[in-house]
C-alpha cells in the first residue's frame, strides 16, 4: 500500500480511503479562475440484502470567475467497492479510465470525467453523480475540502435506526465549517455546511492532508484496532507452501555462521530476489499474494513481502509475525480511529533473543536492525500465536542512523589544482534513499550517478576511478570512492591563493521557495549529514587565514561549518547538518531559509594561503 496524488486530470477526492486530496486553509485569491458556487453531497446508511451500504447522492455547481473561457475537468471516482449507478454533466459526454496512480501496480480505482469549456465570468455547469459503496469497511473518510473555492457546499450523512454502531469523527475543523446533528426516529443525520472555504493547494513535500485538513471518519466497520488487524488476518490466511523451500534456504544460508547471520541473509535474499510493487486493487490492498506467488513472479506488494520474509523465517524455527503499520502517510493512528484508514503498510516483526527486529523487506538496502523512518515513532499491530494482537509504538532511532557523509584528502598540486580521493558513507534512511536513486538508472546513469555523487553542486571537478567499495543490502554503511582533481575553487590574487573548500553535493540545503506557499513543509526523513575535507599543503605554503565557525541549532536541526589547523600544513574543512525534525512548520519556514542562507554564506569562504617565492 502506498499513498500517491492523482495527476492534475483527476483532482476530486475519492470519498473513501484510497484517495484524500488537501483544501488550503487561506482566503479566495485572484489566482482562482473557477469557483464551486454550490455543492450537495449526501450519505445515506442503507440495508441492502442483510448488508450495510452507502448511498451517494452528489451534485456540484462550477462557476466561472474568469473574463475568458475556462476549462475544467469535473470528475467522479468508482472501483471494486463504490459503484457508479449514474452520473451527467450537461451538454458534455463522459470519459472514462483507470485512475491508477503513479507507482501502483493494479489500482481498482476509475474515474469518470468530462472535459469542459465553462466559458466566462459567472458561467456555471453542474455535475450530478450517484454512487454506492457496497462494503462499508472501505469507507473510511470524507474530505470536506474541494480543488476550488468553495462558496457554500453541504455534506449530510443519514444515520438511521440501526445504524447507532457507525460515528462520525470530525478532525481538523476549521471556522468555514458549521456542524448541525439532528435525531429523528432512533436515528441520525448529521450535516456539515462550508462557507467560503479556499481550494484544495497541491504542494510539494506537503504534510498529510490528513493532519491538516477538515475531514470527516466513518467509524463503526470494527469494534476497535484488535477487531480491524483480525479482518484483515483472516484475509492473509492463505496457503503458505512454498515448492522447493530446502533449496532456497539452502542457497540463501550458504555462508551464514549463526542464527543471526540466518535471520539477515533471509531478509537480504527477499530484498534481492522480490521486487516491491503496490496493489491498491479493493481487496487486494488487504489480501497477498501466497509466497509461492510472490516467488513465482518475483515481486510482490508489501504484504506479500511481509508474509513470504515471515513463511521463510518461520521455516528455520524463527519467531516472525505479521505486522500492520500506520506510516506517517497514514490519515490517523490505529488507537484514535479503528479505521481501514490508519493502516497503509505491512512489515514482519522478529522476536529474537529478547530483541525485537522490524522487518520492511521493501527496501531494498536498509540492513537487519534498521528501522526506515516511515516507520519509526508509528503505530503497529503485530500477532501474537494464539492470542490477541499486539498494539505497539515503534522505536525512534536518533537522526544519525540515517547518514550520508563525503571525506576528501586533497593535496595542493602547484598553485592551479587540488588532486586526492573521496569517499561517500551511506547509512540507514540516506543509503535506501541514494541506492533507490542509482537502482533506478540505466548503465550510462549509473556511471554519472557514481561521478556525481562525489562531485560538487555544479560537477565542476574532474572524478575518475569511481566504484563501490561496498553496496550490500546486509552491510551497515555503502561506500562510494575515486579519485579528484578540483581546478576551479582556486583563484590567485596579489601573489595569494584563496580556495573554497566547501564540497557541497548536500540534500535539503537549499531555501524552501515561501512565494505563494500554505502548507508546512516536510522533509524526507532525519538524518545526519557530514562534509569533511582535508587539505595538506606543500612546503612553501602556509595558512594566513581561517574563517570563522558558525553554528545554529533550534527545534528542527543543528547547523555547523568549522575550519581547523592541523600541524603546520593541513587544514581541516567540517560541515555538518543533523536534521532531527524534517516536518517544518510553515511559520518557521522564514527562518529555517534564513539559517540555511547564514550556513552556506559561512561554508562558501575562501581560506587564504601565502606561497613563498
Amino acid at each position: 500500500m502506498i499513498q500517491t496524488f492523482f495527476k492534475r486530470l483527476l483532482m476530486v477526492s475519492i470519498m473513501c480511503s484510497i484517495a484524500v486530496l488537501p483544501t488550503s486553509l487561506a482566503a479566495q485569491s485572484r489566482d482562482d479562475e473557477v469557483m464551486v458556487s454550490t455543492c450537495s453531497e449526501v450519505y445515506e446508511f442503507k440495508i441492502n440484502g442483510g448488508k450495510p451500504i452507502v448511498k451517494n447522492k452528489t451534485t456540484i455547481e462550477y462557476e466561472s470567475l474568469r473574463q475568458y473561457d475556462v476549462k475544467i475537468q469535473p470528475a467522479v471516482f468508482y472501483g471494486d467497492y463504490i459503484k457508479l449507478d449514474a452520473v451527467r454533466c450537461d451538454g458534455y459526454n463522459a470519459n472514462y479510465r483507470s485512475a491508477t496512480p503513479e507507482n501502483v501496480f493494479f489500482d481498482d480505482s476509475r474515474v469518470c470525467y468530462f472535459d469542459v469549456t465553462l466559458g466566462r465570468w459567472g458561467r456555471k455547469r453542474r455535475l450530478t453523480y450517484e454512487r454506492t459503496f457496497t462494503d462499508l469497511h472501505y469507507f473510511t473518510r470524507i474530505v470536506l475540502g474541494e480543488q476550488y473555492f468553495v462558496k457554500h457546499k453541504t455534506v449530510t450523512f443519514i444515520l438511521p435506526k440501526g445504524f447507532e454502531h457507525y460515528q462520525l469523527v470530525d478532525k481538523n475543523m476549521t471556522p468555514d465549517v458549521t456542524i448541525e446533528r439532528k435525531e429523528k426516529g432512533g436515528g441520525m443525520t448529521v450535516t456539515y455546511t462550508i462557507n467560503d472555504m479556499a481550494p484544495i493547494k497541491h504542494e510539494e513535500n506537503a504534510p498529510n492532508v490528513s493532519s491538516v485538513y477538515p475531514a470527516v471518519f466513518v467509524v463503526g466497520s470494527f469494534k476497535d484496532a484488535a477487531d480491524m488487524f483480525a479482518w484483515g488476518r483472516q484475509l492473509s490466511d492463505v496457503d503458505t507452501t512454498i515448492p522447493d523451500l530446502p533449496r532456497i534456504l539452502e542457497q540463501m544460508n550458504k555462508e551464514s555462521q549463526s542464527e543471526l547471520d540466518k535471520i539477515s541473509n533471509t531478509l537480504a535474499w527477499v530484498q534481492e530476489n522480490v521486487r516491491y510493487v503496490a496493489q491498491e486493487a479493493g481487496v487486494s490492498k488487504h489480501q497477498p499474494d501466497t509466497p509461492a506467488e510472490v516467488v513465482r513472479k518475483r515481486y510482490g506488494d508489501c504484504k506479500g513481502m511481509a508474509l513470504l520474509l515471515k513463511t521463510l523465517l518461520t521455516a528455520q524455527g524463527f519467531d516472525a509475525r505479521l505486522t500492520d503499520v500506520g506510516t506517517a502517510e497514514a490519515a490517523c493512528r490505529m488507537s484514535e480511529i479503528p479505521t481501514l484508514a490508519a493502516i497503509n503498510h505491512a512489515i514482519c516483526t522478529l522476536e529474537w533473543q529478547g530483541k525485537t527486529y522490524y522487518l520492511d523487506a521493501t527496501c531494498n538496502h536498509i540492513p537487519l536492525g534498521h528501522i526506515p523512518s516511515n516507520v519509526q515513532g508509528m503505530e503497529v499491530m503485530v500477532e501474537q500465536p494464539g492470542g490477541a494482537p499486539t498494539l505497539r509504538t515503534v522505536p525512534t532511532l536518533p537522526a544519525s542512523a540515517s547518514c550520508d557523509s563525503i571525506h576528501i584528502s586533497l593535496s595542493l598540486d602547484g598553485q592551479s589544482q587540488l588532486e586526492g580521493t573521496a569517499s561517500r558513507w551511506m547509512s540507514g534512511d540516506m543509503k535506501e534513499f541514494l541506492l533507490t536513486a542509482y537502482d533506478s538508472r540505466d548503465a550510462q546513469g549509473r556511471l554519472a550517478f557514481e561521478r556525481n555523487a562525489l562531485n560538487d553542486d555544479d560537477h565542476a571537478n574532474q572524478v575518475t576511478d569511481a566504484s563501490w567499495l561496498d553496496k550490500d543490502c546486509r552491510s551497515q554503511w555503502a561506500v562510494l570512492t575515486g579519485h579528484i582533481i578540483d581546478s576551479h575553487s582556486i583563484e590567485k590574487i596579489d601573489g595569494e591563493l584563496y580556495i573554497e573548500l566547501d564540497p557541497d553535493n548536500m540534500l535539503f540545503a537549499s531555501p524552501i521557495d515561501t512565494t505563494k506557499r500554505v502548507n508546512d513543509y516536510v522533509l524526507p526523513m532525519p538524518c545526519r549529514q557530514v562534509r569533511e575535507v582535508e587539505l595538506t599543503l606543500p612546503q612553501g605554503c602556509r595558512c594566513n587565514n581561517l574563517p570563522d565557525d558558525f553554528n545554529v541549532s533550534n527545534a528542527y536541526v543543528d547547523l555547523s561549518c568549522t575550519y581547523r589547523s592541523k600541524g603546520d600544513h593541513t587544514i581541516v574543512y567540517r560541515k555538518v547538518m543533523t536534521l532531527r525534525q524534517p516536518h517544518i512548520k510553515r511559520r518557521d519556514i522564514d527562518n529555517w531559509n534564513r539559517n540555511i542562507k547564514l550556513w552556506n554564506t559561512s561554508s562558501h569562504e575562501a581560506i587564504g594561503i601565502t606561497t613563498e617565492n
